[in-house]
């Protein structure tokens, strides 16, 4: 008997955390047409944003893309879901950078259908366009979403999905999981790896009950590890960093666990080669424990705080 129980111990606490599969990919998968100025750009090609910024005229029809990462043999009628979303300020980036990649073999061979999309990027220099970028990304991760559990062959969870976003993507994953009525999405977002992203307000973190698992360097000279301004570009607005959507978190009662790093880097995944760094294996693999942790967990109702005791820390800390 005790044997037995400690069988499926082992078991339980192996699923959704060993890679068990190999994968299969379906690469270049449209998910969506949306009107804007471009969809991709490696991060390592400055000069090419800078010629698409000179040459933006009205924004044009783009499909939009995804590679869709499955795990080979697995029978589950009710897989979890990974969305991995690139940074790159919504100018740079695309669903192939090495990080991305990585975090979708790992967690497809783990069981997962793990998914890295690109997305609408760039915006004139001024406030109200960065914001509609910032909307465009958001609205683009929903269409993603919708479109892969429409897909029946994948044989997805509506109710396990995951969210993990760097820099841009990581306040566009925030910012999706976090928006006002998101309770009546047909899908539940179990969990946020927010990894150097950011908030424009700590308020929106009240609208939901969503756990979310957060790294960041402390000397980020990208995005404020408390509050700031990205890359002083002030017209982007005011920024929280990982520190204090922590904090406002644990304030709130949400699930929070927060991982400070002291280097002076943005991208902590990778070196400035583009390789994977010691801290990419880190993070990955506390992404698993952290996901597979809240993964049958009753999560509370969205948008209801624990207690009536809970007071919310004042707006703008």
């Amino acid at each position: 008997m005790i044997a037995a129980v400690l069988a499926l111990f082992l078991a339980v606490s192996a699923l959704y955390t060993t890679p068990s599969y190999e994968v299969a990919v379906e690469r270049d998968v449209v998910y969506a047409t949306a009107d804007g100025y471009w969809s991709r750009v490696p991060q390592n090609a400055p000069k090419e944003v800078m010629k698409l910024m000179s040459e933006m005229e009205s924004p044009k029809p783009l499909e939009l893309l995804a590679d869709i990462y499955t795990p080979v043999g697995d029978s589950s009628e009710n897989r979890p879901l990974l969305m991995i979303i690139h940074g790159g300020s919504f100018l740079l980036g695309n669903k192939e950078e090495t990080a991305h990649v990585a975090w979708c073999q790992y967690f497809a061979s783990l069981g997962y259908v793990a998914v890295s999309i690109d997305y609408r990027l760039g915006f004139h220099l001024n406030k109200s366009s960065f914001a509609a970028a910032e909307q465009a990304a958001v609205e683009d991760l929903d269409q993603a979403l919708t479109y892969l559990l429409a897909r029946e062959d994948l044989r997805i969870d509506p109710e396990r999905v995951f969210l993990g976003g760097t820099s841009a993507g990581a306040a566009t994953a925030l910012s999706l999981a976090y928006r006002p009525n998101q309770e009546n999405a047909p899908y539940q977002i179990r969990a946020i790896a927010n990894c150097w992203g950011y908030v424009h307000s700590l308020d929106i973190l009240e609208n939901a009950r969503v756990p979310i698992l957060s790294f960041q360097s402390k000397r980020d000279p990208v995005v404020p590890y408390r509050r700031g301004y990205p890359l002083n570009m002030f017209f982007v607005g005011n920024c929280y960093g990982t520190a204090k959507v922590a904090e406002r978190a644990e304030t709130l009662g949400i699930r929070s666990e927060h991982h400070a790093y002291t280097e002076k880097e943005h991208r902590l995944q990778v070196d400035n080669q583009g390789q994977l760094t010691p801290h990419y294996y880190e993070i990955r693999d506390r992404m698993a424990s952290f996901f597979a942790e809240c993964m049958e967990e009753d999560l509370p109702a969205q948008g209801v705080l624990h207690g009536d005791a809970v007071q919310p820390a004042v707006a703008g800390e």
